[in-house]
């Protein structure tokens, strides 16, 4: 029994502001703690459940976040960019059973703790055809086309939301009520990873739900920049059109090429910074 996990920082408990999320800020230091804990405790409750090998993609930022000294031992750990499918890199490598996606948020433009989609200084707002789409979305379609699917989803409350309405069959743990874009009403960190723990044991245990993606190919992307600029620079890689002056389309066969042209378009980005 192979196990997926793929590790972001907004939606973890405790987790509310931006500083929080920035590698090389004082609170950084303490929020990567705790998403560690999260995913310790997920990782604990797969193994409990049967689990042989358990992969952990590090997935925020420079994807660096997790001390490897700091994580369960019995794991694997794929840390560093670029690589090719971005907050999955190494689903490609093996068949997995199933996949868990902890402290994930909402898509850009929707409601939720800290909500973007992989870049929030850069991408306004992603969607695939015709779909708003958030990181969760874009990594459970590349999941899918690679057979695997979404066991659990930890995160605050409209993310939940999402996740309920869209993918019914996967499992949640809401760890925090949103209150605004950077407020939030956490549980415990201790009660966030026995909640965590517990979900992700029972979503093992059960191990008899179909990959699940919102979308089929082809795949039509429309992403809103934040300024023109940047939709100047994602027009000079070929197969890129230009919408309109800070929107750009571009259409792919499969979800592994979005994800490797969206990251492309975030470090493209960075160099504006």
């Amino acid at each position: 029994m192979r196990i997926f996990i793929s590790a972001d920082i907004e939606g973890i408990a405790g987790v509310m502001r931006p500083e929080q999320c920035a590698p090389g800020h004082a609170e950084h230091q303490l929020a990567r703690g705790l998403m560690e804990q999260e995913v310790n405790a997920a990782i604990d409750g797969a193994f409990a459940a049967g689990a042989t090998e358990v992969v952990v993609a590090d997935s925020h930022a420079q994807m660096t976040n997790l001390r490897a000294e700091q994580i369960d031992s019995r794991a694997r750990l794929v840390q560093g960019k670029p690589r090719g499918l971005s907050m999955v890199e190494g689903l490609q490598q093996q068949r997995f059973d199933g996949m868990m996606f902890i402290g994930f948020h909402s898509a850009a433009g929707e409601a939720g703790v800290l909500a973007h989609t992989i870049n929030g200084r850069a991408f306004w707002r992603i969607e695939v055809n015709g779909r708003v789409m958030g990181e969760s979305d874009l990594y459970a379609t590349v999941a899918a086309e690679y057979g695997t699917p979404l066991w659990l989803v930890s995160g605050d409350d409209c993310l939940q939301r999402w996740i309920g309405e869209h993918y019914p069959a996967v499992d949640y743990v809401a760890v925090k009520r949103a209150i605004s874009h950077t407020c939030a009403e956490s549980l415990s960190p201790q009660a966030a990873q026995q909640a965590i723990r517990t979900a992700a044991e029972q979503a093992v245990r059960r191990a008899d739900r179909q990959p699940v993606s919102l979308l089929t190919a082809p795949y039509q992307l429309r992403l809103q920049a934040s300024k023109p600029v940047l939709a100047d620079l994602f027009s000079l890689i070929p197969g890129v059109t230009r919408l309109d002056a800070v929107t750009v389309g571009y259409q792919a066969d499969a979800m592994a090429t979005l994800i490797g042209l969206l990251s492309a378009f975030s470090y493209l980005a960075s160099t504006q910074n």
